[in-house]
């Protein structure tokens, strides 16, 4: 297979052979490239995606079958590298979750490959209203390292990041050990006030997750954990831009704090996602597509894939191809201490057709993964 397009990293057009499933050649191409002519990147890297058609992670009708459906469905969205996402539960809820997906990648090699690592949304969260978002504020703990490790334990290993309110008692202790064991500890879902968020840094805290959201509706001007954690130079920050999550002017906001480097988009695409408008139980999908806990402004994940996210931060802040499409690419690796990803020989055939007539104007044409395309999701 042979794919033209213009190279996401210097703009001229080139020839990708590929070669069971894998990059086997990169040459210049013979004529040069069309002003609408697709840019090749590389694959899109979710480190936060929470399920789908009404299937959660951490849902107790998970099965492996539902679990592979929802990892091999991010290939549509243009994803080539996913961390499944297990909000807070009940323990042996979250610890059949993370069972269930460790099977599912020990089953299929496919699915193995489109995992890079679990993310643990909880349970050790603010229990408090707005807070705690659609997270149940009975099943909330503090960190427990203990607990921690049973988790490991279920995954096989795969819990790559995890999630804590920082104010809760034995943060920073809890910190430390899942840092020194090689997992990547973010801040999120959390009331902490500026000395908390600096210890918690301190300890080897890197991310603040869906920075913007997981907080009360109102806030004080300031201080508030937003700009605390927006001013920490040593957090990157994970931004869901769906339209729904973050206004246009916080996104820009937001995205210049942290500047190119330290930019990630996630999903957070929530288990509804998928699915038609209307109410599901205690949640209600909007019909413009909001995922909204019923009865309630919170917002309970999105129906968006990182396309739309990436569209939103062109308009804001552009920078296409690059450093725009870092934020869903080399930053999400570098925060889990991957090698970025890259088109290169050798290198697996992971990649993306985008195209992009003007700032916002970005649209995913299909995903090349291990040399199979995939159309785009509808």
């Amino acid at each position: 297979m042979i794919v033209a397009g213009r190279h996401w990293d210097g703009g001229e057009r080139v020839e990708i052979e590929v070669r069971d499933g894998a990059i086997a050649r990169i040459d210049p191409a013979a004529n040069p490239a069309a002003p609408d002519e697709p840019v090749v990147a590389p694959a899109f890297w979710d480190v936060q995606t929470n399920g789908r058609w009404g299937w959660s992670f951490s849902g107790a009708d998970l099965t492996v079958e539902r679990a592979v459906a929802i990892i091999r469905a991010q290939r549509e969205l243009g994803v080539g590298k996913t961390c499944p996402t297990l909000i807070t539960a009940p323990v042996e809820d979250m610890l059949r979750g993370l069972r269930i997906v460790a099977e599912a990648c020990d089953a299929h090699p496919d699915v193995a490959h489109l995992v890079a690592g679990i993310h643990l949304e909880g349970p050790f969260l603010s229990a408090l209203p707005g807070y705690r978002g659609a997270h149940p504020a009975e099943c909330m703990r503090d960190p427990d390292w203990t607990l921690f490790e049973r988790f490991q334990e279920a995954a096989g290993g795969r819990v790559v990041l995890t999630t804590i309110a920082p104010e809760r008692p034995g943060s920073v202790e809890f910190i430390k050990k899942a840092v020194a064991s090689g997992v990547t500890v973010a801040l999120g879902h959390a009331a902490a006030d500026a000395e908390t968020v600096r210890a918690a840094v301190d300890a080897g805290a890197t991310l603040s997750t869906h920075l913007g959201n997981g907080v009360v509706a109102e806030l004080p001007r300031h201080p508030n954990p937003i700009w605390i954690q927006a001013a920490e130079d040593r957090l990157s920050a994970s931004l869901i831009a769906d339209g729904h999550h973050l206004g246009p002017e916080v996104l820009r906001v937001l995205a210049r704090a942290k500047g190119p480097e330290r930019t990630i988009l996630v999903s957070d695409a929530g288990w509804l996602a998928g699915l038609p408008p209307g109410n599901y139980g205690a949640w209600d999908v909007d019909p413009s597509g909001k995922i909204v806990v019923a009865g309630a402004p919170y917002l309970a994940g999105s129906m968006l894939g990182l396309e739309a996210g990436l569209r939103n931060l062109d308009s804001a802040v552009g920078g296409f191809p690059r450093p725009l499409l870092d934020a869903a690419t080399v930053n999400p690796a570098r925060l889990l201490g991957r090698a970025a990803p890259r088109l290169a020989v050798g290198e697996p055939a992971d990649f993306v057709l985008l195209r992009r007539r003007a700032p916002g104007d970005l649209a995913l044409l299909r995903t090349c993964i291990g040399g199979e395309w995939f159309e785009r999701a509808v």
